[in-house]
């Protein structure tokens, strides 16, 4: 049998396969096992192609039938025409990652398979895929590898190199995003081949310690803002970053009593409070993480009741002095973003953590964790009434299902963060340390 070759500059979209290497342009010796493949480019299609194996086996046969291929499916408008085509669909390993990552932005031509994610999901799972193909490109040349050529010799390189470098559970999401991947690529694109990554065995995640903040602790940053340092040098260059705000313990208190997320409280505005028919206050606000999951204002809303605790601090922030209700709760003379307020909040924790003298892996996230902790003591599995982890209907703006007005007015009555009738309060007025500016403390008794 005559070899199968190409010349040094081929027609395009002709190469040679070999049916034991099973990759494109092989320079293997497998010569019996080589012939003429015709992969098309499909226009505007992300790197997606249509293949064919040619019966030629000789150049200019393979030129003449790739020729009349291309003339067929563009008379067919690149849909697969039997028995001209091989079964299902053919993607490089990069062109399958762009067609994921179009199907995961809701970029899809199928109405009904549009998904409703995050953009950070989504960015991190094509990440993740990513993250695989760079680990191919060790071993494979990318350019021309069809993700059907993917197996199991190459997952399992894929997890030794992993299982080196991340956390068990950072490993397992992971695997478990690029197996996602492959799914999509059998189940809608209907790629014939099987999921290399359909089994593996993940990593032993150990068991995470939920650390909670003591009520000591938290005086004691509080008492920190006044104390410790104000700013901090950065790297560098030597910049000098502030880290205090006049806000910041109202700002401390509000998280801890309310227990919701940084955009949530930091965009929370006076007419965000309601009061039910038997006379119990309660904030309730959109569930943001939620809405922006499911793309739908229609989610079930946060409620949070304002227990003695957290109306003693609203009421020192201005709640009974006629506030315009669009006013927002937090910093209300704002100029700058919200995103901003957020990121002064997190990085002032830590340093004010840091000031106050704890060594313990907290951070300002840890104040959610307390205030649902306190809440799980008080009101057991009614908890996710409150944190909105359990679903719930509101029928219309002003209406509140008799369950959740249960759980607010029995959560306005026995919510006690730190288990008593809390004295968050410290000194005012302390002169604050390496405060040339004498920046106005706010009183907070």
């Amino acid at each position: 049998m005559k070899k199968i070759k190409l010349p040094k500059v081929p027609y395009k979209g002709l190469k040679t396969f070999c049916n034991i290497c099973r990759i494109n342009n092989s320079k293997c010796n497998h010569h019996d096992s080589l012939v003429f493949r015709a992969i098309i480019k499909i226009p505007g299609g992300c790197g997606s192609v249509r293949t064919k194996m040619l019966h030629a086996i000789n150049y200019d046969d393979a030129v003449i039938e790739i020729i009349q291929f291309r003339k067929d499916l563009t008379a067919n408008n690149f849909e697969i025409v039997a028995p001209q085509m091989d079964e299902g669909n053919d993607y490089s390993v990069i062109g399958a990652i762009l067609k994921y990552n179009q199907y995961l932005q809701g970029d899809t031509e199928y109405a009904h398979l549009k998904k409703n994610i995050s953009s950070q999901y989504s960015d991190e799972v094509i990440r993740y895929c990513r993250l695989f193909a760079t680990n191919l490109k060790e071993k494979e040349d990318i350019g021309r590898m069809r993700i059907t050529d993917v197996s199991k010799k190459h997952v399992a390189s894929f997890y030794t190199s992993l299982k080196s470098k991340y956390s068990p559970k950072t490993f397992n999401k992971c695997f478990n995003a690029v197996r996602g991947f492959f799914e999509f690529l059998i189940n809608i694109e209907e790629v014939k081949m099987k999921n290399p990554f359909e089994i593996f065995t993940p990593l032993a995640v150990p068991s995470s310690n939920i650390e909670t903040i003591t009520k000591s602790e938290f005086l004691a940053i509080l008492d920190a803002i006044d104390t410790y340092e104000s700013s901090v040098v950065l790297g560098g260059k030597g910049e000098r970053k502030y880290m205090y705000y006049t806000w910041l313990k109202h700002g401390f208190r509000l998280f801890l009593l309310t227990g919701g997320r940084r955009e949530e409280i930091v965009n929370l505005k006076w007419s965000n409070i309601f009061v039910s028919e038997n006379g119990v206050k309660f904030l309730m606000f959109d569930n943001l993480k939620v809405e922006r999951i499911s793309k739908s204002k229609n989610t079930p809303k946060k409620y949070v009741p304002i227990n003695a605790d957290l109306e003693e601090l609203l009421v020192e922030m201005g709640m009974n002095d006629n506030k315009n209700p669009n006013d927002y709760i937090l910093y209300p003379e704002r100029n700058c973003t919200s995103q901003v307020i957020m990121d002064r909040l997190s990085k002032s924790f830590t340093h004010y953590k840091k000031g106050a003298g704890i060594d313990k892996d907290i951070s300002f996230k840890n104040l959610r964790k307390t205030y649902i902790t306190w809440v799980n003591q008080a009101m057991g599995n009614q908890t996710g009434l409150l944190t909105s982890h359990s679903t719930m209907e509101v029928l219309e703006e002003f209406y509140l299902d008799p369950k959740v007005l249960s759980a607010v007015e029995k959560g306005a009555l026995e919510i006690k963060i730190f288990g008593s009738k809390n004295d968050l309060n410290i000194n005012p007025k302390v002169t604050h340390k390496g405060d040339t500016n004498k920046k106005t403390i706010y009183e907070l008794t």
